[in-house]
C-alpha cells in the first residue's frame, strides 16, 4: 500500500532544499568573500603606514610612496616560504595577458595616492626654497629654531611636515557568483555619491564625494583627486579591467606621519618620477 503523506513529506522536504541551498551557499561564498576583503583592508591599512613611513625618509616622492606600497601589500600576493621566492613574486609584475596578481602589478595597475598633506598650495607659496636640483621643497632641518608665522598653505612650517595620504586601491573579488554582488554595490555606491555632490555645485569633486572631506577643485581644468570606481577599477599599464566585469571592490586607507627629510615637489631621477602628481598615479590637491 502506497503512503501518500510519506510522499508527500518527501515532496515537502525537497522543494524546502531546492529553495534554501542557493540562499546557504551564498551565505556561505560571501562569508568567504567578506573575509578576504577584511583581509585585504587590514593588509592595505598596513601597506599604506609603510608607504608613508618610507616616504617620510625618501623627500615624499611618488617612487618611495609606490615602493611602500608593494612591500606592504606583498603578503597578498605571495606564497613563497623562502627570501628569494618571496622577492620574485614582487618583482615579477604583469605578462602580456595581465593575468598575474602581484603587489607590483596591483600597485601600478589599480592604486591612485592622494598627498592631502603638504598640499600643492605650500609648495607654490614658497617657491623661494629650492635644493640643489632645482626642485622646490619644504624645510625639514632645524624646525624647532624656524619661525612659526611662515604660510605654508595655512598652515606653519611644523604643520606642513606632516605627511597625510590616502590610498584607493581596487581589490579584484574571487568568489564566484558574490563577486559581481558585492562589487555592483561598490559601483552603485559610487555614482550615488557622484549625483549627491552634483547637487551641491559644480565645484566639488563629485568622486567619492563621502570619501573627499570637503577636498575641492580650484579649476574646472584640474586634475581630479580621488577616482571614481570606473576610473580606479580600469585599470592601468596593461591590467585588465575590473570595472567592466564588475570584479572590483574599492578600499582606501588613510595615515599620517612626521617627515624625516624635506618634501618634494618633484620626483627627479627616477623612472617613476613622471607619475608623481599626475593624477591618475598620484594626485597632490
Amino acid at each position: 500500500m502506497i503512503n501518500r503523506s510519506s510522499k508527500s513529506q518527501n515532496g515537502h522536504a525537497m522543494t524546502e532544499f531546492v529553495i534554501v541551498i542557493p540562499v546557504l551557499i551564498l551565505l556561505i561564498f560571501g562569508t568567504i568573500q567578506i573575509g578576504l576583503i577584511y583581509s585585504a583592508k587590514v593588509t592595505l591599512n598596513y601597506a599604506t603606514f609603510q608607504a608613508a613611513r618610507l616616504a617620510a625618509t625618501n623627500n615624499a616622492t611618488y617612487s618611495s610612496l609606490r615602493r611602500g606600497l608593494i612591500r606592504g601589500l606583498a603578503p597578498l600576493y605571495t606564497s613563497s616560504s623562502d627570501l628569494d621566492g618571496i622577492k620574485y613574486d614582487i618583482a615579477k609584475g604583469v605578462d602580456s595577458n595581465a593575468t598575474r596578481r602581484d603587489a607590483k602589478s596591483e600597485v601600478d595597475g589599480y592604486t591612485r595616492i592622494i598627498r592631502l598633506s603638504p598640499t600643492a598650495a605650500a609648495f607654490s607659496q614658497n617657491a623661494s626654497n629650492v635644493n640643489a636640483d632645482g626642485t622646490i621643497e619644504i624645510p625639514n632641518d632645524n624646525l624647532m629654531f624656524r619661525p612659526d608665522n611662515d604660510d605654508f598653505d595655512g598652515a606653519n612650517l611644523q604643520d606642513a611636515n606632516l605627511l597625510k595620504i590616502r590610498v584607493q586601491y581596487c581589490y579584484r573579488l574571487m568568489v564566484p557568483i558574490v563577486n559581481k554582488i558585492i562589487a555592483s554595490l561598490s559601483q552603485i555606491n559610487s555614482n550615488s555619491n557622484a549625483a549627491q555632490a552634483n547637487s551641491f555645485g559644480s565645484t566639488i569633486d563629485p568622486r567619492f564625494a563621502d570619501q573627499n572631506r570637503g577636498i575641492v577643485n580650484e579649476t574646472a581644468s584640474r586634475k581630479p583627486i580621488l577616482a571614481s570606481y570606473d576610473e580606479l577599477c580600469a585599470g592601468r599599464d596593461g591590467a585588465n579591467d575590473r570595472s567592466a566585469g564588475s570584479t572590483g571592490f574599492v578600499l582606501f586607507s588613510e595615515t599620517i606621519v612626521r617627515m624625516q627629510s624635506p618634501a618634494f615637489e618633484e620626483d627627479n631621477g627616477d623612472k617613476f618620477g613622471e607619475l608623481m602628481c599626475n593624477g591618475e598615479h598620484m594626485s597632490c590637491p
